[in-house]
């Protein structure tokens, strides 16, 4: 069962297209993270990190919460060029 993406910031002011591939992105994660399996030294170093991805020139932050197997997205800005 893939994670929960919630994003806890406005997906409004981004554009139509960005916005559309940053979702399509984040539930790829979502889905990819299943396959780590329990015993990964990942999860212990996902419990205090942040992580990045850079999706059609915007910059999108997340935590992994493993225990409610969500996905937070916590910061959205451009990508300074």
């Amino acid at each position: 069962m893939a994670y929960l993406v919630h994003f806890d910031v406005d997906l409004e002011p981004i554009p139509d297209q960005a916005r559309q591939e940053i979702r399509l992105t984040m539930r790829e994660i979502a889905e990819a993270v299943t396959t780590i399996p329990a015993a990964s030294p990942f999860w212990s170093s996902m419990k205090l990190s942040l992580l990045q991805i850079d999706v059609e020139g915007w910059r999108v932050v997340y935590a992994i919460d493993a225990p409610r197997q969500e996905i937070h997205v916590v910061e959205l800005h451009p990508v300074r060029k």
